[in-house]
């Protein structure tokens, strides 16, 4: 890795150490500071419902299994088996 790349992503692991430790401890001395607060407007934000869009299932008959008896017909084949003729001498 190039050291600017290194340089880079340090920074923006730092960056991002230090916003989550600023989030967990910033306070304000009265409520309504809170409300123009970007941090604490973001976290004290109703979280998304889960909603389900997955409909029944619906179970149909479509007919009946019919089972046949398979044979089948087995074929010996010994020309490639590796069989070859006496040496010549």
């Amino acid at each position: 890795m190039r050291l600017g790349s290194r340089w880079v992503a340090w920074i923006c692991l730092s960056l991002m150490l230090w916003t989550a430790a600023v989030e967990t401890v910033h306070t304000h001395p009265n409520r309504s500071e809170s409300v123009t607060c970007s941090i604490c407007v973001v976290a004290h934000s109703t979280s998304p419902t889960v909603g389900c869009g997955h409909s029944t299932p619906t179970f149909a008959s479509l007919g009946l299994l019919r089972v046949e008896d398979v044979v089948a017909v087995a074929q010996v084949d010994l020309s490639h088996a590796g069989i070859r003729g006496p040496p010549l001498v």
